[in-house]
């Protein structure tokens, strides 16, 4: 159905049987339906291009500094890949503007909605799981402080993100899988709905109690130590881009679930725009946050940008462990 045609579906009110017409009752709402969608169209467009446009600018500044302007931590390993994630994610704001240029369900434009669920997955999969794994990192470090000034090795994380990206790579080709072959499936309704269920457990709902898990365990770690504030600044700055991300995410996996979900109107279609906007709104969130979290602003506000970023991502948690650079077995100073 093109989606500028009106659907039986929209709210209409009821139809006197006198005056209109039913034809022209019809006709009348499937104008105002087509007026209110080309509006949608450019507040929509409007909204992804702004988040575009800071997206792009704030996670390639990270990825700048973390990987050209700072020695090789652990910590800029973390941050670097989850600022590609994002960078990635932003990436596919293009496509979803096509998608809303052109509205009509052409082959060209099913290939463009195919390219940007592909792109959006990989995204989504390499952030959850890189979150899981800083926090289980961070648990870790407080937790078993000895076995990781072992085992904590630069080279054993760059093997978790690279199995991380893998995995990433591996769902988004599962859904490739399902769109191209069994279209069929993803169409019905009742197996939809199980697959969305699945979705929001196994990439929202379980690495989230991780991440809970993970630091519930280090605040109360920390508040049995009477560790002094500064030393708990590197949590408070990843506990904000994790809760950043569930907050934008959480919709984004729920609505799905609602049978509104399947119901094409105008409202709906509203619903679905700020979701996919907020969303999105989390791929350009955390170079902010990066920026607000640090403390130098010597040079100016413009100008203390690249050090607020590269102090927020370089800090490092007052443990008794110390990062191992790879093939060096004596510790070194940075996190």
């Amino acid at each position: 159905m093109d989606p500028f045609e009106y659907d039986p579906t929209f709210p209409t009110g009821q139809l006197d049987n006198a005056d209109p017409s039913p034809n022209e009752y019809f006709e009348k709402n499937q104008t105002l339906f087509q007026n209110e969608m080309y509006i949608l169209q450019k507040v929509a467009i409007s909204l992804y291009s702004i988040i575009f446009i800071f997206g792009l600018f704030g996670n390639g500044l990270v990825i700048w500094i973390a990987g050209f302007r700072m020695k090789k931590t652990i910590s800029t390993v973390w941050f670097l890949h989850l600022a590609i994630a994002d960078f990635l994610c932003c990436l596919s704001i293009p496509l979803l503007i096509a998608l809303w240029a052109n509205l009509s369900k052409t082959p060209s434009m099913v290939l463009v909605h195919v390219l940007f669920e592909m792109l959006l997955i990989i995204t989504i999969s390499s952030s959850v799981l890189l979150l899981t794994a800083i926090s289980i990192d961070r648990w870790l470090l407080v937790m078993w402080p000895f076995w990781t000034k072992i085992h904590r090795t630069q080279k054993l994380v760059r093997i978790v993100v690279a199995i991380i990206w893998v995995t990433s790579l591996i769902s988004t080709g599962s859904v490739y899988y399902l769109y191209v072959y069994h279209v069929d499936i993803i169409t019905n309704y009742n197996t939809a709905w199980r697959i969305h269920l699945v979705r929001l457990l196994i990439m929202f709902v379980i690495p989230f109690l991780i991440i809970v898990a993970c630091y519930v365990t280090i605040f109360l770690k920390l508040r049995k130590s009477n560790r002094p504030q500064r030393s708990q600044r590197p949590y408070r700055i990843i506990t904000a881009v994790i809760l950043c991300f569930f907050i934008c995410w959480a919709p984004y996996y729920a609505w799905p679930l609602s049978p509104k979900y399947y119901i094409y109107n105008v409202q709906s279609q509203i619903i679905i725009t700020l979701i996919i906007s907020l969303a999105y709104l989390n791929s350009c969130i955390n170079p902010i946050i990066y920026v607000f979290m640090g403390q130098d602003f010597r040079h100016g506000f413009l100008k203390s940008i690249p050090f607020r970023i590269k102090e927020a991502i370089s800090v490092q948690p007052d443990v008794q462990c110390q990062e191992q650079d790879d093939g060096d077995p004596a510790p070194t100073t940075d996190f």
